[in-house]
């Protein structure tokens, strides 16, 4: 009979024992010492079946001091609290309350994380947010204007949860409480407050995503300032989410445009989402920060036989709708509400009968995820004509390359895509313009980058490319 590990362990320490009994045996051997070769080998054993992690971890998030408050608004309603500093007014303090009690409301209808009590830190039994000025140096933002005006903070580690976790406050600046911003601001910041309770290794850029976006839902703008979300329009090339802190507004466009297509903008696919990411870190001072949304999120969509892959190339063609003729196309009806200003940048626009050209965009590199659009002018086209589209990328990442052909006013007439391949940075397309309504082409060319995307590393797989189009008068 072949015995198992744990029961081999066990016969060698009984027939150990047995010999220690023996009285012959003691009186001719000296005593055993303190650390056997038993002991030994079951201390290897057990080890080598102990639970290990060898995955990604990440450090705790900076730890902050809440600020001194100078009075607080207590929830009837609701178990939170609003506390006001020196520069608060009591009405952007009402204001604020009100924003926090329909944010706690939807969280806890919905069945989103909610912030554990805290043990009475701020003086009361639920949870705190602080109207006090938020430092320049808690926010990476180049200018004033972009700077996050929102603070999370926690206080200490969870030690009874079961998953990591931590009790945690937010800090808004006063000068985020003007009636126009205060209620999707103050949205924004306590859902991201109950994801880093509920999360303290999820990405920074993730929380503000989710906040933004809930507030989004709830408000129909995206946090504190829609300038984040037309940054990232105007900056097509970039990452959605990566580890930029300042591509949480980019992330928050991309959670809305996931929303609209599997859950009907209702939030419960996105808050499932986040229910499939908190990890329990039994040792070491690190968090393991795997899997991370993005890997959720990938395996999610390829079950659900709706691959990362294909619904990132969707994306990057229904982001090109925004803005004033662009949005009569918009394949999502999201699209229709952003700013005009939030507009893609066109590389490059030429007229069908100028071709042949090549465009190899100066200085314009692509990360990963992030796309450029060229625009061709087929009106003067007669039908039945072809137009030939070459690219050339660098190696060392996968590229996308759709063509979209639309009618006079704006609307898809169809498209084409040549397929992805991860080891051969060249595509082609042989769009075919069968009648004579196409009045546009606009090529779309996104960076599928070499791996999955971590919102907590840099990812390198940043790449330039070159398109080649002519009018396919000549044989191939």
């Amino acid at each position: 009979m072949r015995l198992r590990p744990t029961a081999w362990v066990l016969a060698l320490a009984c027939l150990a024992g047995a010999a220690a009994a023996d009285p012959a045996r003691a009186q001719d051997e000296p005593p055993p010492p303190e650390t056997t070769f038993v002991d030994e080998f079951a201390d290897s054993l057990a080890s080598a079946f102990a639970p290990r992690w060898a995955g990604p971890r990440v450090e705790w998030p900076a730890p902050h001091a809440r600020p001194a408050s100078h009075g607080r608004l207590r929830s009837t309603l609701r178990p939170v609290n609003v506390h006001v500093g020196e520069r608060a007014t009591v009405a952007g303090a009402e204001d604020a309350l009100r924003a926090l009690e329909e944010a706690h409301a939807f969280l806890e209808r919905e069945g989103w994380p909610l912030p554990p009590p805290d043990g009475g830190a701020g003086g009361t039994a639920g949870f705190d947010l602080y109207l006090a000025p938020v430092a320049p140096e808690d926010s990476e933002a180049d200018s004033a204007e972009d700077r996050d005006p929102v603070q999370v903070g926690y206080d200490a580690p969870l030690g009874w949860g079961g998953l990591d976790a931590a009790t945690s406050f937010v800090v808004v600046d006063p000068d985020a409480t003007e009636r126009t911003i205060v209620r999707p601001c103050v949205i924004s910041a306590y859902v991201r407050a109950t994801l880093l309770a509920a999360d303290p290794a999820e990405a920074r850029a993730w929380r503000r995503a989710t906040g933004d976006y809930v507030a989004w839902l709830l408000t129909g703008r995206f946090g504190c300032s829609d300038r984040g979300v037309v940054r990232h329009q105007r900056e097509s090339y970039r990452t959605w989410v990566g580890d930029a802190p300042d591509s949480g507004p980019g992330g928050a466009l991309f959670l809305a445009m996931l929303s609209a297509r599997t859950d009907g903008l209702t939030g419960r696919f996105i808050r499932d989402l986040w229910s499939g990411a908190p990890q329990l870190t039994w040792e070491g001072d690190q968090l393991r920060s795997a899997p991370d949304l993005w890997q959720v999120i990938n395996v999610v969509m390829e079950l659900g036989d709706d691959p990362l892959e294909r619904l990132l190339e969707e994306f990057a063609v229904a982001r090109y709708f925004v803005g004033g003729e662009r949005s009569a196309g918009a394949p999502l009806s999201l699209t229709r509400g952003l700013p005009d200003e939030a507009v893609v940048p066109v590389v490059g626009r030429t007229r069908f009968e100028e071709l042949p050209r090549r465009f190899e965009p100066d200085e314009l590199e692509l990360e990963p995820w992030g796309s450029a659009y060229l625009e061709v002018d087929t009106r003067q086209a007669a039908a039945g004509s072809r137009l030939r589209i070459w690219l050339r990328g660098e190696m060392g990442v996968g590229w996308s390359l759709i063509a979209v052909r639309l009618g006079a006013n704006g609307e898809e007439r169809g498209r084409v895509r040549a397929p992805v391949r991860p080891l051969n940075p060249r595509s082609y397309i042989p769009l075919e313009l069968t009648d004579d309504q196409t009045a546009k082409v606009v090529v779309v060319v996104t960076n599928m980058g070499g791996r999955l995307a971590d919102a907590d590393d840099p990812d390198d797989h940043v790449r330039a490319f070159r398109l080649i189009l002519d009018d396919g008068e000549d044989d191939e």
